[in-house]
């Protein structure tokens, strides 16, 4: 009997690491097929692409990574140029990961039932770097967003 117990949650958790594997493998399609300046491969249950991207002829060239694990909403991080942390600037303090959306003010929350990389981060990620690149120049961020003010330590 325990024999029978110990085989039926070894298969139930290899499962759910095969749809996750499912998932990433559909999403790294998707991205290969859309967008050919980003490069991805599948490591230990997590996609994670890597690419150069340019806003406009005039920009910079940033250097981007994204990481996802299957289920979670995809982080977004700016590789290079490294960006000082500014409370006005729309990137999360602790993990200096890109902040894309907000689930209460844009109505979205992640599903990866229904939704994929290649037409929500990636369409949103080049649009958050016009919108970096407008703030280097106005000194403002243009696009609506909600404070991620830093903590402040009470050292």
């Amino acid at each position: 009997m325990a024999v029978r117990k110990f085989h039926k949650n070894r298969f139930k958790s290899s499962g759910q690491n095969l749809s996750r594997r499912v998932i990433l493998i559909r999403e790294k399609k998707l991205i290969k097929s859309n967008y050919d300046f980003l490069k991805c491969t599948i490591k230990q249950n997590k996609l994670i692409c890597k690419g150069i991207i340019k806003p406009t002829e005039y920009s910079k060239e940033y250097s981007i990574r994204i990481d996802y694990e299957g289920i979670n909403s995809p982080k977004v991080y700016l590789i290079e140029p490294e960006i000082e942390y500014h409370d006005d600037i729309h990137i999360y303090p602790k993990e200096k990961n890109l902040c894309l959306y907000h689930p209460e003010t844009d109505n979205f929350f992640w599903d990866y039932r229904k939704h994929n990389i290649f037409d929500t981060i990636i369409p949103w990620t080049l649009e958050w770097f016009v919108y970096y690149e407008l703030y280097l120049i106005t000194g403002k961020w243009e696009h609506p967003f909600k404070a991620h003010r830093r903590v402040k330590d009470d050292n």
